[in-house]
This record gives structure tokens, sequence and C-alpha cells, in this order.
């Protein structure tokens, strides 16, 4: 009696554990997205500016070998920022993700090209990457994706953070000079609705670049939202007392479920230093605004027409306004 009561309760921890290997099977996916718009300029600096554009796209593939593995190749197809004035009539291959990610409870690391978590949250409230990038990543503060390895533990619904050490030098930079920065990060949400992500990261070379991030969220009924975030980066690029700081504040409004309404504006600013009358990045500071209603006639495809200016700080800069019709479309 007791050998078959052995055999039993054996059987019955066993059971689970074959049903649950038995119910997982590994499975991999094909993925594809195209940013593209038509603008036209509307200010006298932004007249001539007029085309259909293949901003961006992405072609990858993602594998789940089991509950904890899981595996991720995405190439950026675009135009390097540097290069002529023809290079949008090219395109060249970058990979924007090549990573492995180990899930256990939890507990999710992920070691290789990673997209950075610091972007993750404000890009899924944005929701319109396919128009702008956010604040960090479309005023050059640091890249959305880079080499190195993430650690993120989730202590509760409520709270999770997350430690990253990098190369620093983005995904189209493979940096092998034994600099890395290193971020520390907290994701919390106090109250139902409401979302906050602190942010801090530095690099040693020579002398301290710094970066602090705060992000705010807060939905209502699931029929608006409201969002803003701030940055403040110090020694830009190791120069000692060169700083920049900035933030953005967007919101939407779900008209129906088709049709949403949304604005954003920025704001990104540089310090004066010792003995000059202007910010010494005055060529690069200002103020955007975009706004304008997006159209999901289906789901993966999102259309949005929109206003977009850019109005520079220095008295004698081009105010450029433009009108676009965005599209993302996702296989």
């Amino acid at each position: 009696m007791k050998k078959t009561l052995l055999q039993l309760l054996m059987l019955i921890w066993v059971l689970p554990v074959f049903s649950q290997e038995s119910t997982f099977r590994p499975s991999g996916t094909a993925f594809a997205t195209i940013f593209a718009n038509y603008h036209q300029g509307l200010t006298s600096s932004a007249a001539d500016e007029s085309a259909f554009e293949l901003v961006r796209g992405y072609i990858g593939y993602q594998y789940q070998f089991s509950p904890e593995f899981y595996a991720k190749v995405n190439l950026d197809i675009g135009s390097p920022e540097d290069l002529s004035e023809y290079a949008k009539a090219r395109r060249y291959a970058y990979f924007k993700n090549a990573f492995l990610r180990y899930t256990e409870n939890k507990l999710e690391v992920e070691f290789g090209l990673i997209s950075l978590r610091q972007y993750k949250l404000m890009e899924k409230v944005w929701e319109r990457r396919y128009l702008m990038k956010t604040l960090a990543d479309e005023y050059s503060i640091g890249p959305s994706a880079d080499l190195g390895m993430n650690i993120n533990y989730t202590f509760s619904d409520s709270w999770e953070i997350d430690f990253t050490v990098m190369n620093g030098e983005g995904y189209n930079n493979v940096q092998t000079d034994g600099i890395f920065k290193y971020s520390l990060a907290t994701t919390i949400v106090p109250v139902k609705n409401f979302t906050t992500r602190l942010y801090y990261d530095f690099t040693n070379n020579d002398l301290l670049q710094s970066t602090y991030h705060i992000f705010l969220s807060y939905d209502f009924k699931k029929k608006a939202n409201i969002a803003g975030e701030a940055l403040y980066r110090t020694n830009e690029k190791w120069k000692d007392g060169r700083d920049r700081y900035g933030y953005s504040i967007f919101a939407k409004y779900n008209i129906t479920a088709k049709y949403q309404l949304f604005a954003r504006f920025d704001q990104m600013a540089s310090n004066k230093l010792s003995g000059e009358e202007n910010p010494w990045n005055l060529a690069n500071d200002g103020t955007a605004l975009v706004a304008g209603i997006q159209y999901e006639p289906i789901k993966k495809i999102k259309m949005a027409l929109n206003y977009h200016d850019w109005v520079p700080t220095a008295a004698n800069g081009k105010t450029k306004a433009f009108i676009f019709l965005d599209l993302e479309v996702k296989l």
C-alpha cells in the first residue's frame, strides 16, 4: 500500500512536468515593418522640400526555443545620416537587433545587440515611432539600441528595475575602445493608469558624461492619455561644462476605435559657457510641434495626416513647417 501511494505521489509530481513540456512547441515567425511618408514644406525656407519618401524598413525573424529562451534578429534598412544628400536614394542594412533573451520567473536577461529599455516604454505610449522618434533618440542624446547586456527584475505588477552595460555608441557603430556606458532605471506604477520611469546613465572617458531622464504617463479610461519626459545630459561628448536638456509633452484622444487625435511639443536647449553670450549648442536648440489625426483602417496599418514644425532658438535661424502624410505597415 505504501509502495502504491509513493508511486502515485511521484506520478502526480512528474505529470505536470511532462504535460508542460508536451504543450510547448518551439516556433518562429518572420516580420517586417515599413515607414513611409509624403511631405510638403509650408514655410518659405521649406517650400522646395516636397517628396514621397521611404523612411525606413525593418526585416527580421524571431524564434522561441523554449519557455525560457528567445532570440531575435532585426535588420534596419535606412540611410546613414552622415552621407551625402543622395544617401536616401540608397539603402544600407544594419543589424538593429541580434540578441538572445533568457526569462525565468521574474528575471529577464538580454545579451547581444539589444533594444534599450529606456525607449521601449516611451515608444509604446507615444505610439507613433513611424512619425517621429522619442525625445532622447530624436535629438541624439542616446541610441535606441546598442551592443550590451540588460538585466531586468520584476518585483511586482507595479515595480521593476533594470541594469544595462553597453558600448554606448549605438547599433550602427561597433566600439572596441573598452569604454562602456552603464545605466540603472526603475519603472513604477504607484496607482492604476499612472506610470513613471526614472533613469540614469554614465560613461567615464577621462571625464564623466551623465544622463538623467524622467518619464510620466497617465491614461484616462482608455480614451485619452497625456505623457511627458524630461532629460538632462552633462558634459556632452566628454567636453567639460557642455550640458544639454529638454522635455517633451504629448497627448492622444481616441475619437473612435479607428480615429485618434494627437499632439506633441518638444523643446531642446543648451547652457552658456563661461564668458559666452549664447548657448554653446545654439544651432541645434529649438522647439518642435507635431499635431494631427491618425487613422487605423485595420490592425497593423496606420496612417497620420499631421502638421510638423521646427522653430530654432537662434534669432537668425529659419523656421521650417511641413504637412505630412505618414504611413506604417507591419507584416
